[in-house]
């Protein structure tokens, strides 16, 4: 393999797609409502179309970059800019509240979502969402209605109800392929997301509810008594006492997952909580 074939696997490998397109570019830095006194987390620069335009906003920027193609000329790129900080690395293999340890106060994050990492990526920010206060992301289309998506229709899945526990999300715009670098075969969106550091609804035990909404959406297709029971189940509650359960938090054993609420999967996690508690 050449050493030019090497790079053009890495950069299908980390799902890049460059923005180009100025005007899109200003519009996401504007949507994220950048201060001088604010600290930016840009996942994923690239070729530094959204960074230089963060570092007109702040002088504080920390950019993550996994590729090492991309790094060096980041560095040369931004090397008379004081407050521009690179890490070279994976995203999801960083530790974020190590990185932001003196930081005062929530950053915010601005990001050009490589495709195949866009779920993780949001995992992380729900993980983090006491370190963070607002994200400006660009996804596939596809990816974004999920997270714009309600109860009940097709796009509603995992990541829209862990989101929807504490963050409120809005779309800003559609991008089409032409704004980028190779163009992707799909359209794009812009969302806002803003974090709450507190759940928004009171909840017992946060990683009960995402074993539960997990356990819920692995066998998507199937009613929740073929889901959520065994899940109830295997936490040493017996058949007939999850079935209560599920009957007293008033979810019917025929409804699909994405049936069901954030507020439903909060009501159903408070009460096998309760019950564990009693044994």
């Amino acid at each position: 393999m050449t050493e030019r074939e090497g790079r053009q696997r890495n950069k299908k490998r980390f799902g890049q797609h460059f923005l180009t397109n100025g005007t899109i570019a200003d519009r996401i830095v504007e949507a994220a409502d950048i201060g001088a006194e604010d600290t930016v987390l840009e996942i994923g620069p690239g070729k530094g179309v959204l960074t230089s335009r963060l570092l007109d906003c702040t002088k504080q920027v920390t950019c993550v970059e996994i590729d090492r193609d991309l790094t060096g000329k980041l560095r040369e790129q931004f090397a008379g800019k004081s407050g521009f900080r690179l890490i070279e690395g994976d995203i999801l293999a960083i530790n974020m509240k190590e990185v932001f340890h003196d930081t005062p106060g929530r950053i915010k994050v601005v990001s050009n979502l490589p495709y195949n990492i866009s779920t993780p990526v949001i995992d992380l920010l729900i993980r983090n969402r006491t370190l963070i206060s607002f994200a400006v992301l660009m996804t596939q289309k596809e990816v974004a209605a999920r997270l714009l998506a309600s109860p009940g229709i097709k796009d509603y899945g995992l990541t829209t109800i862990n989101l929807g526990l504490c963050a409120r999300i809005n779309k800003i715009m559609d991008v089409k392929p032409g704004a980028f670098d190779p163009p992707p075969k799909v359209m794009s969106s812009v969302v806002a997301v803003t974090f709450s550091p507190e759940h928004f609804f009171p909840l017992r035990d946060e990683r009960m509810f995402f074993e539960m909404t997990g356990a819920a959406f692995r066998q998507r297709r199937k009613m929740v008594r073929n889901t959520l029971i065994p899940y109830i189940v295997s936490q040493g509650i017996s058949e007939e006492e999850s079935r209560q359960i599920l009957e007293n938090s008033g979810i019917r054993s025929d409804l699909r997952p994405e049936n069901l609420s954030v507020q439903d999967y909060v009501g159903l996690t408070n009460a096998l909580f309760e019950a564990l508690l009693e044994k």
